[in-house]
């Protein structure tokens, strides 16, 4: 198994990765925009607790959702009028998926690219599966405005990875994620015969964040970089976070909503 299992997870989820009401049913108008007919048979890559998923599957869409933690996908069906029946089945994305090629008008995966190792891969089982023309769309969340001041909240993570230096832990292991870019993406899309553009589907705004909140999380070990970590480094780094919040942090109780975007690699072909 290749790609991360956030079984871990699954108390919180939804309390650190929701979205505000109307923003998944926002994206999946701006999906159905971009398939080729009125009524597209998709699959979601990595449909967690179903947060971007559930106005999909209520609508009643032909709607398939896969991923690797039995756990997360055990969160969708109590969200979901009773009229309504998610189809799921617990897959590494990055392996073969069970399904016949051909299959799909969409395939999608939102904010899950940024964690494979092997999206290669990945994206090799989506062109498979996928019909003739028809979308992958692959979505990370963005800040629109590059240039923008990050929020007061966003000292917490470095001051964080500051610390792990501080204590030996080398990059690898504070990073989160691959780095991956969408124009690595689209480049190699370009590379394998088939067509892509970025474009940004939507914008929204986050829940407001402060840094006594993000340290709470990072207390509680809610990211999953700091999973791996041994204990006895993370209850060292996580009591210099918390002196440094009660002593330094000039902004520790000013909670801050960032402006994202939904920036998509949309690929055909």
């Amino acid at each position: 198994m290749t790609t991360l299992n956030y079984d871990e997870a699954v108390p919180y989820y939804d309390e650190t990765r929701g979205f505000r009401p109307g923003v998944s049913q926002r994206y999946r108008d701006a999906v159905r925009r971009v398939a080729a007919n009125d009524s597209p048979r998709a699959l979601e890559l990595a449909i967690g607790t179903g947060l971007i998923g559930l106005p999909f599957i209520a609508a009643g869409d032909d709607y398939i959702g896969v991923d690797v933690s039995h756990g997360m996908m055990q969160r969708i069906a109590p969200k979901l009028p009773s009229s309504a029946s998610p189809s799921l089945a617990q897959v590494d994305i990055t392996d073969t998926l069970p399904f016949a090629a051909d299959s799909f008008d969409i395939t999608h995966a939102v904010r899950v690219f940024h964690l494979l190792h092997d999206w290669r891969r990945c994206i090799s089982e989506s062109r498979r599966v996928l019909k003739p023309d028809g979308a992958l769309i692959i979505v990370e969340m963005r800040t629109p405005d590059e240039t923008a001041s990050p929020p007061p909240w966003a000292l917490v993570h470095h001051k964080w990875a500051e610390i792990l230096r501080g204590m030996g832990i080398g990059d690898d292991s504070i990073r989160h994620g691959n780095g991956l870019t969408e124009a690595t993406l689209a480049n190699h899309i370009r590379a394998i015969g088939g067509r892509a553009k970025i474009q940004d589907l939507l914008r929204y705004d986050e829940f407001p964040v402060s840094c006594r909140t993000m340290v709470e999380r990072r207390a509680k070990r809610m990211f999953s970089n700091d999973w791996s970590l041994p204990d006895r480094v993370f209850t060292a780094a996580t009591r210099q976070l918390q002196r440094w919040l009660e002593q330094d942090c000039a902004f520790a109780d000013q909670a801050v909503a960032r402006r994202m975007v939904f920036r998509a690699v949309i690929a055909r072909f």
